[in-house]
């Protein structure tokens, strides 16, 4: 399947390098002819094993060069069988000789894991490789606690420090890979070696000391970014692309630990004097939780104000965390209650949070942890700061990047493909305020920032921003929009790029498009893939002397009454909900699974999916249920969503699929949708429905789902509003 799915992806590169506008002019690179000193070794692994070579030490495996990686696997997916067998891939020399501190980088997928044990990161002195001599070399594994990936398409990072005892002198480095009855599957690219510290920039000091130059509200979404790992004994917290994962057990076995992971230094003096308290939350999830198990002991939060590298000098206190084991006993995190911060830490320039992981060599439970957030807020609901509105002549709300939810900036995140995902993060480097927005980069791809849907009316607009490169690689930007029709991304309309950017100035960047008649937009920077480099924006801004957002104002500094706040927690109309981000306040209703383990389930990709196929089709009657709604009395009031329905073969939609409204005041009914999915597809379909019937009555929405063994559809349900 995954072969199939590259061929196509391939061809459709293809097809959109011809035909699409989203690529990027010749760029100019800086060609001045030095020389890289901080890079050792490089491969990529794209077109082949380049200076790496494998040898076979065992059995029949090999590493070979596919999907632009270099992958190992013992499992043959035409056969359906697996092969045994050990495999070294082993780099070439790598001079440490004049080198006083190096690490090792690479980007992986892990798929099928069996234990830590079966794929190595290894190092040894040099020597000259043969077929008969690689694997009587003194190997050290440098690095064996991979994270297993959930799919092929998003990769892990890996940074590991070379030790000190092989400075001074030239090593080999090596993937190493074993596959055993039922195989793993590995793929590693972009392998670098190069000179430092992991984790910190050639300028950063070797011990670095916390800054506290993070401020209020502090969001770390995976835990990776600023994190530090101290262990006192066996595992690591392990930290990856989207959570920080600790246990001990690994190779059937389990290993005594204790392991700290500290978040770096934060500044809360900017809630001194504050009414409200400074919270901490974060998502969790506990799993396996056996006898003689001191999940209080365990599992602990603490805050420093000392802390200065060294867990044992440092003065701890407790947060007073509970950690719960997952009543489903499935790896859905859920949000931990929200933590109070002492008032000895409010006014501190400097408070570093721990999250310590202990267990035995009985028992080892699995702690992931994500979201961490440092907030001030109250006890009632979780903290998600008001947007500011427009003011003055701008169009756009949050163009300061000033507000961020779930690791991501509101409203910044598009609900169509215009926004490439995961490539966002915060920064402090801002133009004003802050924070700005960093834009990752990526040298096989154009990355897009793009603003969430607005309809516009016909006229003339300019965008305006502030840009910068974030490292010394340098960047490019073009800013432009893409009209939407029916939730799918049209032809992209671009200004001219702006190249050389550089770390030292910011650079304003205008650009003006004119519409002839009123058009559903995402505005869109791209960062191209030539120079490929992180950048980052701020200070963004959309004018206009003849148009205006459809269903706004057409005075921008009036505060919009119909703007969906997206606060899941908040059920004040207006109302709005993205399900691939967030359930909150919803609940699923099960009345008969049928056999099944769910029918609802929430996809980060796609919302809330109900589905009742398991290789065969199942029958099941399952809801998904919406908190209580006031609705105003004052009309117009409507509710609109953005859903899709496949797999309807022809059968009466309403047998298997209906939207019903209960009021507090009266009984279920079902509300009339014209505009159904045909039931064919994954096309998304919006809906807008004016509530009229319901103005001055309290509701509640259900999404019914039923399923027969002749026919199991597909429901997904992207979001959903309440707006005037």
């Amino acid at each position: 399947m995954k072969r199939i799915i590259y061929l196509l992806s391939t061809i459709a590169a293809i097809f959109a390098f011809t035909a699409c506008e989203d690529v990027p002019e010749p760029y100019v690179l800086n060609t001045t002819g030095e020389v890289d000193t901080q890079t050792l070794l490089n491969e990529t692994f794209a077109s082949s094993l380049g200076k790496f070579t494998n040898f076979t030490t065992d059995g029949g495996v090999s590493w070979v060069n596919s999907y632009s990686c270099a992958t190992a696997t013992g499992y043959n997916s035409s056969t359906k069988t697996n092969t045994d067998g050990v495999a070294y891939l082993v780099g070439p020399s790598v001079d440490l000789t004049e080198v006083d501190s190096a690490y090792v980088t690479y980007e992986y997928i892990l798929r099928y894991n069996r234990s830590n044990e079966y794929q190595k990161l290894v190092i040894a002195p040099e020597f000259v490789p043969n077929a008969n001599n690689v694997a009587n070399q003194p190997w050290q594994t440098l690095f064996a606690n991979h994270i297993e990936g959930s799919d092929y398409t998003t990769f892990s990072k890996a940074e590991i420090d070379i030790p000190q005892e092989y400075m001074g002198q030239k090593v080999r480095i090596a993937l190493y890979f074993k596959a055993e009855t039922n195989s793993s599957t590995w793929e590693v690219k972009n392998l670098k070696v190069l000179q430092g510290v992991a984790g910190q920039s050639p300028d950063t000091p070797d011990n670095p000391q916390p800054t506290g130059d993070n401020t209020l509200p502090y969001t770390s979404a995976s835990l990776k970014d600023g994190f530090t790992v101290k262990t006192e004994t066996g595992a690591d917290w392990s930290l990856g692309n989207t959570y920080a994962k600790a246990t001990g057990y690994a190779n059937n076995a389990t290993t005594p630990t204790i392991t700290w992971l500290i978040s770096p230094a934060i500044n809360t003096t900017k809630a001194e004097g504050g009414d409200e308290p400074v919270l901490v939350d974060f998502d969790y999830v506990l799993r396996y939780v056996g006898d003689g198990t001191d999940v209080a002991a365990y599992h602990k939060v603490y805050a420093s104000a000392d802390y200065d590298g060294d867990v044992a000098t440092a003065t701890w206190t407790d947060l007073g965390f509970t950690a719960v084991e997952s009543a489903t006993k499935d790896w859905t995190f859920y949000a931990a209650p929200s933590i109070t911060l002492p008032a000895e830490f409010v006014g501190k320039e400097k408070v570093v949070f721990a999250f310590r992981f202990e267990c035995n060599e009985q028992n080892s439970t699995t702690w992931e942890l994500k979201n961490f957030r440092v907030h001030q807020g109250n006890n009632d609901t979780p903290d998600t700061p008001d947007v500011p509105q427009p003011t003055g002549d701008n169009l756009l709300a949050n163009g300061d990047f000033e507000v961020w939810s779930a690791g991501e900036p509101v409203y910044w995140v598009s609900a169509t493909t215009a926004s490439t995902k995961g490539i966002l993060s915060q920064s402090n480097d801002a133009h004003g305020g802050n924070y700005a927005v960093l834009v990752a980069g990526k040298t096989t791809a154009n990355q897009r920032l793009a603003y969430k849907e607005i309809t516009l009316k016909a006229g003339t607009y300019t965008m305006t921003f502030y840009t910068k490169a974030a490292t010394s690689a340098g960047g490019s930007v073009r800013p432009g929009y893409v009209p939407v029709t029916d939730g799918k991304v049209g032809s992209y309309a671009y200004g001219d790029y702006v190249n050389n950017l550089t770390v030292d100035t910011w650079t304003e960047v205008s650009h003006s498009f004119t519409l002839t008649e009123q058009t559903e937009v995402n505005l869109v920077v791209m960062n191209p893939k030539s120079p490929g480099a992180d950048i980052l924006i701020d200070d963004f801004q959309l004018t206009t002397s003849d148009g205006g957002i459809v269903g706004g104002n057409d005075n921008p500094t009036d505060d919009p009454t119909d703007e969906p706040n997206y606060d899941p927690n908040d059920t004040s109309i207006p109302y709005g909900i993205l399900f691939t981000q967030s359930t909150a306040g919803w609940t699923i209703k099960n009345i008969d699974l049928g056999g099944l383990s769910y029918v609802w389930k929430q996809d980060t990709k796609y919302g809330m999916k109900a589905s009742a196929y398991n290789k065969a089709n199942y029958a099941t009657e399952a809801m998904f249920v919406s908190p209580m709604f006031d609705i105003p009395e004052d009309g117009p009031v409507y509710m609109s969503m953005s859903h899709a329905l496949n797999f309807l073969n022809g059968n009466p939609r309403e047998d298997y699929v209906k939207v019903e409204v209960k009021p507090a005041d009266g009984t279920i009914e079902e509300l009339d949708i014209a505009n159904w999915p045909a039931g064919t597809d994954y096309e998304f379909v919006d809906v807008n429905i004016m509530l009229n019937k319901y103005y001055g009555r309290t509701i509640q929405f259900i999404f019914h789902y039923k399923s027969t063994e002749q026919c199991a559809p597909t429901w997904e349900i992207d979001s959903f509003e309440i707006h005037h």
